[in-house]
C-alpha cells in the first residue's frame, strides 16, 4: 500500500508542531514491509531545497495543479496534512474521487482564532473547514480534540472523524539524567501565544509571595521589530525571581532550562496533545499540569502523580488555582517528587510509535475496503458530478 503524506511543512520548512509530527511519521513506517509512506511537498510559500531528495528518499513536490495526477496516480491514501491551500485538497480528490483523503487536525485552527485572542494567522479558519468537507476522514488528536470539533459541528461533514493520538518516542529510556528533586523553581518552556498563558507561573509565584523562588520561561521571541514590551516590561517587575530565555533551539541551552527547573508547568486554556508534556514525563520531571485536553488525557492514567490544577476561563481564578498546584509541588517532599515523576514516565508508554502505528494500521485497512466499493459509489459519483460542475475554475 502506499501513502501520500501531503504537506508544505517538513524540516528545514518549519512552522510548528507539524513538522515533527510528520518525521515521526515516516519514522514510524520506515521499515514496514507492507506499506510504503511517500512525503508529497507542497511549494505553497516556500520553494523546496535542493537536498529535499537527500532528505528525504523519494519525496515527490507539487508545484502546481499540472502535477497532481501524476503525483498521485499511483497512490491509494493520501494522509493531507494541509490547512492551508484547501484547493489543493479538492483538486486532489476530484481528480482521484476514488482514493481515500484522510486530513489529520493537528490543531483546530477555529480554537486556535478564539483562545489566541484573533489575529491574522488564525482568521482564515474557513480554508481548514473547506478541507474538512473534501476528506473521507479526519484525524483528531485527542478525545478533547473531538469534542471540539463537534461542538463546531463539523461531525455533519461526511467525513468520518477518527481520534488517534500523536505518536512520541522517549528520549531518554538509557540515558542516567535526572532532575534535582530538591529545587523549588519553576519553569515555562515553548511558544508564547495568548491561549498557552506562559505568564501564569510568575504571576502564582508572585502571588505567593515566596521571594526564595525563581520562574525560568524559556522561549520569549525578541525577533520582532519592536522586540517583546510585554516580556520586557516583566522582567523590569521580576528582576531577580524570572529568568528569561529567548527562543533557542541550541541543546546545550535547552538543558540549562531542564537542569534549572523543579518542576516544568504545562499551562493554558487549548492544547490538542501536548508534546511538552510528553517530553517533560520522559525527563521524569515533576510536571504541573491544567485539568483539560491533551495534556490531561496523557496523564490520566497517572493523575496521582502529577501536580493538576483546574482551568479557569477567567484570568484571576486561574492564576488562584495554579498557585494551589504549585504549593503543592512546594509542599512535597523531594523524595516523594522522585517517586512520582519516575510513575508518571509510565503514561509514554500508551504514545509509543509501536502502539500508534497498530492504530493507523486500522485506518489505514478500514480506507483500504471502502475504496474497493463497498462504501464509496455514491462519493464516487457526488465527486464526478461536483468535479463537472467545477469545470474551468481556476484551481490554484
Amino acid at each position: 500500500m502506499k501513502i501520500a503524506l501531503l504537506t508544505n511543512e517538513i524540516p528545514p520548512i518549519v512552522y510548528g508542531g507539524v513538522a515533527t509530527w510528520i518525521l515521526n511519521f515516516l519514522d514510524m513506517f520506515k521499515d514496514d514491509p507492507d506499506i510504503e509512506v511517500i512525503p508529497v511537498f507542497l511549494a505553497h510559500l516556500d520553494e523546496p531545497p535542493t537536498d529535499f531528495p537527500e532528505r528525504y528518499p523519494g519525496i515527490r513536490i507539487i508545484q502546481g495543479p499540472q502535477d497532481i495526477e501524476k503525483t498521485f496516480q499511483d497512490i491509494d491514501i493520501t494522509v493531507n496534512n494541509l490547512w492551508v491551500a484547501f484547493d489543493t485538497t479538492k483538486a486532489i480528490k476530484d481528480r482521484y474521487p476514488e482514493k481515500r483523503m484522510i486530513s489529520v487536525c493537528h490543531s483546530l485552527i477555529k480554537m486556535e482564532h478564539l483562545t489566541n485572542l484573533g489575529g491574522d494567522a488564525t482568521k482564515s479558519f474557513y480554508e481548514q473547514e473547506i478541507t474538512f468537507q473534501y476528506s473521507d476522514a479526519v484525524v483528531l488528536i485527542s478525545r478533547a480534540e473531538l469534542g471540539h470539533y463537534t461542538s463546531f459541528g463539523y461531525d455533519k461533514y461526511d467525513a468520518e472523524p477518527v481520534v488517534i493520538y500523536n505518536s512520541y518516542t522517549p528520549k531518554l529510556d538509557e540515558i542516567d539524567w535526572r532532575p534535582n528533586y530538591a529545587l523549588n523553581d519553576i519553569g515555562y518552556i515553548g511558544r508564547h501565544v495568548p491561549r498557552k498563558r506562559p505568564d501564569l507561573p510568575i504571576l502564582a509565584v508572585e502571588r505567593s509571595n515566596r521571594n526564595d523562588v525563581r520562574v525560568f520561561n524559556m522561549g520569549v521571541d525578541y525577533r520582532g521589530e519592536t522586540g517583546n514590551p510585554f516580556w520586557e516590561e516583566m522582567g523590569r517587575k521580576h528582576p531577580k525571581q524570572l529568568v528569561i530565555i529567548p527562543f533557542s533551539s541550541n541543546k546545550e541551552t535547552v538543558h540549562f532550562y531542564w537542569n534549572s527547573v523543579g518542576a516544568n508547568c504545562i499551562t493554558g486554556v487549548y492544547e490538542p496533545f501536548g508534546y511538552t508534556m510528553c517530553e517533560t514525563l520522559d525527563r521524569r520531571v515533576p510536571a504541573i499540569v491544567q485539568d483539560i485536553d491533551g495534556p490531561k488525557e496523557i496523564c490520566e492514567l497517572v493523575m496521582d502523580s502529577v501536580f493538576e490544577y483546574h482551568v479557569d476561563k477567567d484570568f484571576e481564578q486561574d492564576i488562584e488555582n495554579f498557585k494551589e498546584a504549585v504549593v503543592r509541588f512546594w509542599d512535597t517532599h523531594p523524595d516523594d517528587r522522585a517517586s512520582m515523576a519516575n510513575h508518571a514516565r509510565t503514561a509514554l508508554d500508551g504514545f509509543r510509535p509501536e502502539v500508534i502505528k497498530e492504530e493507523w494500521k486500522k485506518v489505514f485497512s478500514n480506507s483500504e475496503i471502502r475504496a474497493k466499493g463497498q462504501y464509496s459509489l455514491s462519493e464516487i459519483e457526488k465527486r464526478k458530478k461536483q468535479a463537472q460542475q467545477d469545470k474551468g475554475e481556476q484551481l490554484y
